[in-house]
């Protein structure tokens, strides 16, 4: 298990070097069918749904497309992700369902309340105790205070991102 110390540390990196990434990454997709297929507006795909076919992105982005008003009525993430994965197809998995569910959450302003954990925050969170596929920020806090110091969708990139650092 990593020393607080080291995890104090990790986290004040990732707030210096990786924060500003998240936001600026999550601004690049402005509507709902560049949020579902990942293609932002530089025109790249995001580096998170790279093995998955444009056109199998595509097809999940017109299921989406489809459902696209629900979105206005959502008061909550859990909405926007139940929906979602409602639209989910054959080659779409748990981590392009977060990462869509977060790019449209974005666009209403409407952000995860708990932390949602797959792929490799969930090797991070392993390596902290958690095995469950949600938290609560108060679990994460207990861990780490300095865990307060970022919103469930950073920790989730944080997990992910030091995954290894975390583990050993």
């Amino acid at each position: 298990m990593i020393s607080t110390k080291n995890l104090d540390a990790l986290i004040k990196q990732f707030i210096q070097k990786d924060r500003q990434n998240i936001v600026a990454d999550l601004k690049n997709y402005d509507n709902i069918h560049s949020a579902a297929t990942a293609v932002g507006k530089n025109g790249r795909k995001h580096d998170h749904q790279r093995r998955i076919r444009p056109t199998d992105l595509e097809d999940f982005a017109k299921r989406i497309d489809q459902v696209a008003r629900r979105f206005e009525q959502a008061k909550s993430f859990n909405e926007i992700y139940a929906i979602v994965n409602e639209c989910r197809i054959y080659k779409i998995g748990p981590l392009a369902i977060y990462d869509t569910a977060v790019r449209i959450g974005r666009l209403y302003n409407i952000e995860p309340q708990e932390v949602y954990l797959q792929q490799g925050a969930k090797w991070g969170a392993q390596a902290l105790g958690i095995t469950k596929n949600r938290v609560s920020m108060q679990e994460l806090i207990a861990t780490n205070k300095n865990f307060s110091q970022l919103s469930p969708h950073e920790i989730e990139s944080f997990l992910c991102i030091y995954h290894k650092d975390l583990r050993g």
